[in-house]
């Protein structure tokens, strides 16, 4: 699409919904106690990614800032700890991600610029978490019944998969999401140093629409004990310096057990608007391999 094409499309009923979506969730977050903090834009400090940016093509996006090194935020997961480290117990931001992934693959799922609804809850375990987002996606899809006359699954509790029997029974997350039609969870993710592994169980969870929308949330149980975490980054192979502040506080003892998610707000609109391709949903088009013109 050129500039044009862009501002004369009709997106304005998408974002009626949208904005609908977001005053739905940040006022259930609210009544549920939690404490809306705003977002970290640039950091010295920001997730690496599964389990290495540069095995997934991931360019870090990188300015000088009166002489430091800072990094667009991929994430704020570690955020999200520091602020649990400075006592608010229960946290949620709309926090913008900045992801430049070099494939050229188009799957009308991706965009490298997003934003996610990402929260936090002191010494939360999994399945707290868990049951908040079914609570969350099932009274959203009653309201977007009414919004869009469409319907939408209805199930309470969602189906679990170990990521061995998705990859076992269906091949990916992708083929699985594409042959069922409720969401589901997968659980236990070997990935970054931050989720929780405990005698080798990551105690994490990926949320999966149906239908091939793939997947939309996604969170763990966090380490939180200095030792765990370095030799985990080790493991990975990741450059301890890029992780100096959060190491510090780590090694300080003063993070906590936490366990929280993201939800990505651009793949849960275009879901309940039933948009084939997450540029329909974006006013401005932010797609992996494909110049952004406005």
């Amino acid at each position: 699409m050129n500039a044009v094409e862009i501002i004369s499309r009709e997106i304005s009923p998408t974002l009626d919904i949208q904005t609908k979506i977001l005053e739905y969730m940040t006022d259930f977050f609210v009544k549920e106690g939690f404490k809306w903090l705003l977002p970290v834009i640039i950091s010295p400090i920001t997730d690496p990614l599964w389990p290495d940016p540069a095995g997934e093509g991931m360019e870090p996006a990188e300015v000088e800032i009166y002489g430091v090194k800072m990094r667009l935020t991929h994430s704020m997961i570690l955020h999200k700890q520091l602020a649990i480290a400075m006592g608010l117990k229960k946290i949620f931001v709309l926090s913008p991600n900045i992801r430049l992934e070099s494939r050229q693959k188009d799957d009308g799922r991706h965009a490298y610029e997003f934003t996610q609804l990402d929260f936090e809850v002191e010494r939360a375990k999994m399945e707290d978490i868990m049951r908040l987002i079914e609570r969350l996606v099932y009274g959203l899809f009653r309201k977007a019944e009414e919004w869009t006359g469409r319907e939408f699954p209805k199930t309470k509790r969602f189906e679990v998969f170990e990521y061995s029997e998705v990859l076992e029974e269906f091949g990916s997350d992708e083929k699985a999401s594409q042959e069922m039609e409720e969401p589901f969870w997968i659980i236990n993710i070997p990935r970054e140093f931050y989720d929780r592994e405990v005698d080798g169980f990551w105690r994490n969870y990926d949320l999966i629409l149906p239908y091939g929308y793939g997947e939309v949330a996604s969170g763990g149980e966090r380490e939180w004990e200095y030792e765990k975490i370095v030799a985990k980054i080790r493991k990975a192979g990741l450059n301890e310096d890029s992780f100096r502040p959060y190491l510090e506080i780590a090694k300080a003892g003063k993070l906590k057990p936490s366990a929280g998610a993201g939800i990505g707000v651009e793949r849960l609109v275009r879901f309940i608007v039933g948009a084939k391709h997450i540029a329909e949903v974006q006013p401005f088009p932010r797609i992996p391999g494909i110049p952004a013109v406005i």
